[in-house]
């Protein structure tokens, strides 16, 4: 007996929108500024920017996704509707463990901040208990990092025989997994490294380019030194820079969180559009 899923596709004549259809022309701009941003010298720790064109981007993908010629293609591409469902799931799995770890260290560093303002005798196993959080925060990561990195074993560095869906739907997914890539490495505070979806984007990379890492190491740092801090002075002058680096990291933290929950919604609505597509099939 064939399966459900099986029967709900049917394959009909397609039509494709052409390359200067607004929708498309829409999906193809938001690309390209990714691509620019991507290649700009002076793109150091504008995560918040880059996950704004994201935004943008997967809000182009859901006008892309109403089209009656998109809606009629895609029900003649069965492997594509299957590989495009996979990946909404991992990158909103991956979406929601990157904003949990910014929402917790966001508590954390208030925390710390109230136990630094009150003088409070507890500080140090406060200290303790965010080394733990961000321990866990870091093995979140990996697990954010693993499904993310699951998506790149189905694509090549080859655009050959790619009809103009493939490619979209192909470049769309390039640019989400090497910004998930680049936002849960500087969660685990580590250096961004380039995936296979960063080298077909044509991203570059420079010494002096940090991506925000820089702020939330300087930050962890600071904290840890509050821990078994010697003299007196020392302990005053260790816990002015931690509230310093905390307050400015507070603000950079919120901002992307924010922009990553507009992502999220987006990639919500856009996936909303693929399963009315497939039910329609």
């Amino acid at each position: 007996m064939a399966s459900t899923s099986a029967k709900s596709f049917h394959i009909r004549s397609t039509s494709f929108p052409s390359e200067s259809h607004p929708n498309l022309a829409r999906v193809q701009d938001c690309l390209h500024l990714v691509k620019v941003w991507e290649a700009s010298p002076s793109r150091k720790a504008q995560l918040v920017t880059r996950l704004g064109h994201l935004k943008d981007l997967y809000a182009s993908v859901n006008a892309f996704l109403q089209l009656p010629q998109t809606q009629q293609a895609l029900c003649g591409k069965e492997s594509l509707v299957r590989e495009l469902m996979d990946d909404f799931l991992c990158l909103m799995d991956a979406c929601g463990l990157m904003k949990d770890s910014l929402v917790q260290m966001r508590e954390q560093h208030q925390s710390l901040q109230s136990m630094l303002r009150r003088g409070d005798s507890s500080l140090e196993s406060g200290v303790c208990a965010y080394q733990c959080s961000r321990k866990r925060m870091k093995k979140d990561m990996v697990k954010c990092l693993r499904l993310i990195r699951s998506m790149e074993k189905h694509v090549s560095s080859s655009n050959d025989n790619l009809d103009l869906f493939d490619q979209v739907f192909k470049d769309v997914k390039a640019v989400a997994v090497s910004t998930f890539n680049t936002l849960s490495m500087v969660i685990s505070g580590r250096k961004p490294t380039q995936s296979i979806f960063s080298r077909l984007l044509g991203s570059i990379s420079s010494k002096d380019d940090e991506d925000g890492v820089s702020e939330i190491e300087k930050a962890d740092v600071a904290i840890f030194r509050l821990h078994g801090s010697s003299s007196k002075a020392g302990r005053q002058e260790d816990a002015r820079e931690a509230q310093r680096l905390m307050i400015e990291l507070d603000v950079s933290l919120r901002e992307v969180e924010m922009e990553l929950e507009e992502v999220f919604r987006c990639m919500i609505q856009a996936k909303v559009s693929l399963l009315n597509i497939v039910a329609g099939c």
